[in-house]
């Protein structure tokens, strides 16, 4: 199983998924949205599962947000890849996948339900 989480270490929300993960002795890697860049492997990597739609991705209520004024229904993949690299400060926090699936946020009875009945 590979688990992959984006997040920050100030994020209460991302700690409690790194805790859960933790708990029930699952290894994962750590991708630290505020110290490192994305790489584009990485972006991509965010955008590329089917059922993700690209409001999911970004915290789109935020005035930062709205500052940059992009049209997230009518974004390529490659362009939405090029917008979350270049603005992943304002990606929603923690991104986890886990081998196939996108979460958006830590939801602890979806992740037990994939990982815990394997």
């Amino acid at each position: 199983m590979k688990v992959k989480i984006y997040g920050s270490l100030h994020c209460v929300t991302c700690l409690k998924a790194k805790n859960w993960l933790e708990s029930n002795q699952l290894t994962y890697q750590f991708i630290d949205l505020e110290q490192q860049e994305l790489t584009m492997t990485e972006a991509e990597e965010l955008c590329n599962f089917d059922e993700m739609h690209a409001e999911q991705l970004f915290v789109t209520w935020s005035e930062a947000f709205k500052d940059i004024q992009v049209d997230l229904t009518s974004i390529s993949k490659k362009q939405l890849a090029l917008l979350c690299k270049q603005y992943k400060e304002l990606l929603r926090r923690p991104l986890i996948i886990i081998d196939e699936v996108l979460f958006v946020g830590y939801n602890e009875q979806l992740m037990e339900q994939l990982i815990l009945s394997e």
